[in-house]
């Protein structure tokens, strides 16, 4: 199957006005029961994209239905994952059911994406490339970890990203002019992760627009010990960030 493309017409964040306001907001609003009912029944597809040496493997959740796609949003696995991480807990189709299209990666070098595995400085020029082939516009990224490296060095423009969730990401130590990182950034890490994730919070904290989130009964992976208050931690980031315009 091939990937349809989509431009997005999601509105973009204003740092200047609104950073403030991101710090305050209250992500903790519960994901409706019948969204979550309704995640058991979405559907999704496996399916290749050809990027230069690449055969990236791509796992995708749509909304159901005719319903209309509020934006799209790539999810990228940690080193010791694959995209199949964000089909535990119904977790694709539950972003899926919320009106998202939800698109899970395999990264050169893990799972069923067939390439060689890129070097640090490759990987920002790689997600970019992969966004574009898709036709997307203002996407949403959820990283995890090492994926950091395909992420923050992008940070620094708009053009293609909406906003980024960083899940204990690495290499933040490199972030040494805070102020360059215009996209609105969530930091999550779990609260008994004791290494990447307060040192990322820390070394993040004065990002122009960023709200720093420990997750509680987790660990590194977040995500997976404590799948159903991340979900809801996202999905209100997100739509918080659509609810503003340039």
């Amino acid at each position: 199957m091939v990937l349809l493309h989509q431009q997005n017409a999601v509105p973009c964040f204003s740092s200047t006005s609104s950073d403030s306001l991101l710090e305050r907001a209250d992500l903790s609003h519960p994901i409706p029961e019948n969204a979550r009912k309704l995640a058991e029944i979405v559907e999704y597809d496996e399916s290749r994209v050809e990027l230069g040496a690449h055969s990236i493997f791509v796992r995708e959740a749509r909304p159901p239905g005719t319903h209309y796609s509020k934006a799209s949003v790539i999810f990228l696995h940690g080193q010791s994952f694959s995209s199949l991480t964000w089909m535990e807990n119904n977790m694709l189709r539950t972003f899926a059911a919320l009106g998202y299209r939800a698109i899970a990666i395999d990264l050169p070098g893990s799972g069923q994406t067939r390439g060689a595995v890129l070097t640090q400085t490759e990987k920002p020029s790689f997600l970019m490339e992969f966004i574009e082939t898709l036709g997307l516009r203002q996407v949403m990224i959820v990283s995890a970890s090492m994926a950091s490296q395909y992420v923050i060095p992008s940070m620094i423009s708009r053009r293609l990203m909406t906003c980024v969730v960083l899940i204990a990401p690495s290499n933040t130590h490199e972030v040494v002019r805070p102020s360059l990182y215009v996209v609105p950034t969530l930091v999550l890490w779990g609260e008994r992760d004791t290494s990447l994730g307060p040192t990322a919070a820390a070394n993040l904290k004065s990002l122009p627009s960023v709200k720093l989130q420990k997750i509680p009964d987790a660990g590194h992976a977040c995500y997976l010990h404590n799948p159903k208050y991340f979900e809801t931690l996202c999905i209100n980031f997100f739509d918080f960030i659509r609810s503003y315009h340039c």
